[in-house]
C-alpha cells in the first residue's frame, strides 16, 4: 500500500524526515503543477533523483557548461540506449570527464533537484515501498538532514532575493567600479561574466556553478547599488541540453518513467510522440519499441482480470486529489463489486491505457485490490468479455 498525500498537509521537509527516521526503501514520487520528481531511497538515505524539469537533467549541465555540444550529447544518448550503460560511464569511457567530475555533476544535479522541492507548497506525493528502478543509476548514499538544513537556509535566502530578483532570467549590469581584491574567487568569477547581456542563469552556467550563489552575489550587488537589473530576454533563450529533436526528449522522459515504475506516464509520452511527430519515422519506431516494453509490464501487474477494486480513500479525500478526467471516470466505476475486467468494459479509450490508469491508482494508494474468490454476477454488472 502506497503512503500518499499532499505537501499542503505534510510539507516536504517533514516527509523527508519521516522517510529517514523510518529507514524506508522505495521511491518517493512528487507531482507538482509543472514537473514531477522522484527520489529513490535505500534504508532512509537518498540514493538517486530524477525529474522531468529540463534544467535538472544531466544534459543541461553538460551542454551549458560547454563539456558537450548538443550534437555530441544526442550521439552519447543514442550510444547509452544501444549499450545499456549509464551516461556518466560513457562520459568517462570517451574521456570527456573523469569519474570524480561525473560524481561532482551528479551530486550537484541531485542537490538542485531536492533543494527546489523546498519551495513547493503544494504537490501530490506517494511513496512506493521497496520499488526500485529497473535501470542503473549513479547510486548515492546521502543523509536527509543535510538536505533539510541547507534547503531551509536557501529557502530563507530565496524569499529575500525574490523580492528584488523574481527569477534567474534577469540580466545584471555593473553600474559602479568594484574592488575585486575584496571578492572571493567565486565572486570574482561571477563578476567576470557580468557583461550586461548574460542572464543570471547563463552566468551560473558559464561559471559552472549552481544558480543560488550567483543569485545571492547579484542580490548583494543590487542592494549595494553596484549592479542594476535588466529585464529578461524575450522570447526566453533556449534551455541548454533541451534537444532540437524534441521527440528524443519525450522518449528519454518515457524511459526514465519506465525505469522508476511509472508506466502510465511512460505511455502518455509514447502517445504524445505518436501524435506530435507522426511524420518522423525514427520517433515512431522508438515509440513502438517502448510500447512493447510497456505491454510486457502490464502482463506482470498484480491486479489481474478477476481482481475486485475498492476505493482506498474516503470520498472527501478523493475529491481533493488532482486527477485527470480519465482517472476520475475510472474512480466513478469502482464500487467494491466489479472486477478489473468488468470495469474495463465500462471505460472509453484503449484497453492498455485504462489498465495503466488502474495500476497507477493502486500505486498511489487511491484504489486497493481484493482478489475475487468467485466472480459473482451483480444486478446491472457488465458481462465479462470472452
Amino acid at each position: 500500500m502506497a503512503v500518499s498525500g499532499n505537501l499542503r498537509t505534510m510539507p516536504f521537509p517533514d516527509l523527508m524526515q519521516w522517510i529517514s527516521v523510518s529507514r524506508k526503501t522505495g521511491t518517493l514520487v512528487i507531482k507538482g503543477q509543472r514537473y514531477t520528481k522522484k527520489i529513490l531511497f535505500q534504508t532512509g538515505l537518498v540514493s538517486a533523483v530524477t525529474s522531468n524539469n529540463p534544467r535538472e537533467h544531466l544534459g543541461y549541465y553538460l551542454v551549458g557548461w560547454g563539456i558537450l555540444t548538443e550534437e555530441e550529447l544526442e550521439h552519447l544518448l543514442d550510444r547509452q540506449k544501444e549499450q545499456n550503460v549509464m551516461l556518466g560511464e560513457l562520459l568517462v569511457q570517451t574521456n570527456r570527464l573523469t569519474r570524480e567530475q561525473v560524481d561532482h555533476l551528479v551530486r550537484l544535479k541531485t542537490d538542485e533537484t531536492v533543494y527546489d522541492l523546498m519551495h513547493w507548497s503544494e504537490g501530490e506525493f506517494f511513496f512506493l515501498d521497496d520499488v526500485q528502478p529497473r535501470r542503473d543509476f549513479k547510486e548515492l548514499q546521502l543523509g536527509v538532514d543535510q538536505f533539510i538544513m541547507e534547503g531551509a537556509r536557501q529557502l530563507d535566502e530565496r524569499r529575500r532575493i525574490s523580492s528584488v530578483i523574481p527569477d534567474s532570467g534577469f540580466i545584471p549590469r555593473v553600474t559602479q567600479s568594484i574592488d575585486e581584491t575584496r571578492l572571493t574567487p567565486a565572486g570574482a568569477a561571477v563578476l567576470a561574466q557580468i557583461d550586461g547581456t548574460k542572464s543570471i542563469e547563463e552566468i551560473a552556467l558559464a561559471c559552472r556553478m549552481s544558480q543560488h550563489p550567483v543569485l545571492s552575489f547579484v542580490y548583494q550587488g543590487v542592494q549595494n547599488g553596484v549592479f542594476e537589473l535588466l529585464p529578461a530576454a524575450m522570447p526566453p533563450r533556449r534551455i541548454p541540453g533541451f534537444y532540437r529533436s524534441t521527440w528524443r526528449d519525450r522518449i528519454l522522459e518515457a524511459e526514465s518513467s519506465m525505469a522508476l515504475g511509472d508506466t502510465l506516464e511512460a505511455y502518455r509520452k509514447v502517445l504524445e510522440v505518436r501524435e506530435r511527430y507522426s511524420n518522423i519515422p525514427k520517433a515512431l519506431v522508438a515509440a513502438d519499441e517502448l510500447e512493447r516494453e510497456i505491454v510486457k509490464e502490464v502482463e506482470n501487474l498484480p491486479a489481474g482480470p478477476s481482481t475486485i477494486l475498492e476505493l482506498a480513500l474516503a470520498p472527501k479525500d478523493i475529491v481533493q486529489l488532482k486527477c485527470a478526467p480519465e482517472e476520475g471516470f475510472v474512480l466513478s466505476r469502482v464500487n467494491g463489486r466489479y472486477t478489473v475486467s468488468q470495469i474495463l468494459t465500462l471505460l472509453p479509450g484503449g484497453k492498455l491505457y485504462n489498465q495503466l490508469i488502474i495500476h497507477n491508482l493502486i500505486q498511489r494508494g487511491v484504489l486497493k485490490p481484493r482478489e475475487s474468490q468467485e466472480i459473482v454476477r451483480h444486478p446491472g454488472a457488465p458481462r465479462l468479455r470472452t
